[in-house]
């Protein structure tokens, strides 16, 4: 399945994913602790991770996975390369 996401869909993706995951696992403390670094509250500017420096720390890691992925050896921390 290939499909294009805005990066605001990709970050509640990543959070559904690590959210079920804390569930089918027990429920460990520490994935716990970073669910609620995720979640987001809704303030005057839209909604937004309860944990302020989180987004642009993802949005840093995003642009980096992206950079890498456009290039010829792809993003190297993961084993499977997405097509374009």
């Amino acid at each position: 399945m290939e499909s294009k996401v805005s990066l605001k869909e990709a970050y509640l993706i990543m959070f559904e994913y690590l959210d079920l995951y804390w569930e089918e696992t027990g429920k460990p403390e520490e994935i716990g602790n970073v669910l609620s670094e995720l979640s987001l509250w809704t303030s005057a500017e839209g909604k937004q991770p309860i944990d302020a420096s989180i987004f642009p720390q993802w949005l840093h890691c995003a642009k980096r996975v992206l950079e890498q992925e456009q290039s010829n050896e792809g993003y190297k921390k993961a084993n499977i390369k997405l097509k374009k």
